[in-house]
């Protein structure tokens, strides 16, 4: 799990096991994970918490420019993966669910459909695995670059500046999660004290990502 995605590519190939493994792993996860979307629907007690709770409207949203499964749940579908767009996205059959009513059950269901929606994708990339090397050479040379990729949370944009051997000059990172933190404190006026943490946590901002 650690210094496997490398610049340039990855640092190893998949084999003909793994492609299976992984197969199999999908489908079972959502096998099980129906039951667990069961789960959560036959439960008018949870349900009753988080209907209509920690609501984060559409003018908002856009206002703060929200992504991930925050700003879906309120309305704003962009999706760096859709726009500007990316490889290998570009060639796959892409759902981005979206709904209007921003509060914590909105952003439960938004997580739901994107946890089906990533098993989708994952069957559709290995049925399609390219032949060829894993990783591009990266040279050594003086200039920078800047990269917009969709994570859960909305867009992640870095930046990063080398110098003429290659060595790291300069970088800038920026976290969803600097876009979402004062949102929260919208989706927490007039609710009881008790649903901060459900409001909170339905929002899963990064701290570290926020201090980056």
């Amino acid at each position: 799990m650690m210094d496997r995605i490398i610049p340039g590519g990855v640092a190893v190939d998949l084999s003909a096991e793994g492609v299976v493994l992984l197969r199999q792993l999908a489908r079972e996860l959502g096998r099980r994970f129906v039951d667990l979307i069961g789960i959560y629907h036959s439960r008018p007690s949870l349900l009753d918490r988080t209907v209509g709770t920690g609501i984060v409207t559409t003018e908002l949203a856009h206002r703060f420019a929200a992504g991930g499964f925050v700003g879906r749940a309120s309305g704003r579908g962009l999706d760096a993966r859709r726009m500007p767009g990316y490889p290998p996205y570009d060639e796959l059959e892409l759902d981005v669910p979206v709904l209007v009513e921003g509060d914590v059950h909105s952003r439960v269901l938004i997580r739901i459909a994107e946890v089906q929606a990533s098993l989708r994708l994952l069957e559709q990339l290995l049925d399609d695995l390219p032949e060829g090397r894993t990783a591009a050479a990266i040279p050594a040379a003086a200039g920078e670059g800047m990269a917009l990729i969709e994570s859960f949370r909305g867009e992640i944009l870095t930046w990063v500046s080398l110098s003429a051997d290659g060595t790291l000059r300069r970088c800038h990172v920026r976290d969803p999660s600097w876009f979402q933190w004062p949102l929260l404190e919208a989706a927490i006026e007039g609710n009881i004290v008790a649903d901060f943490p459900l409001c909170n946590k339905s929002f899963n901002c990064s701290y570290s990502g926020h201090d980056l």
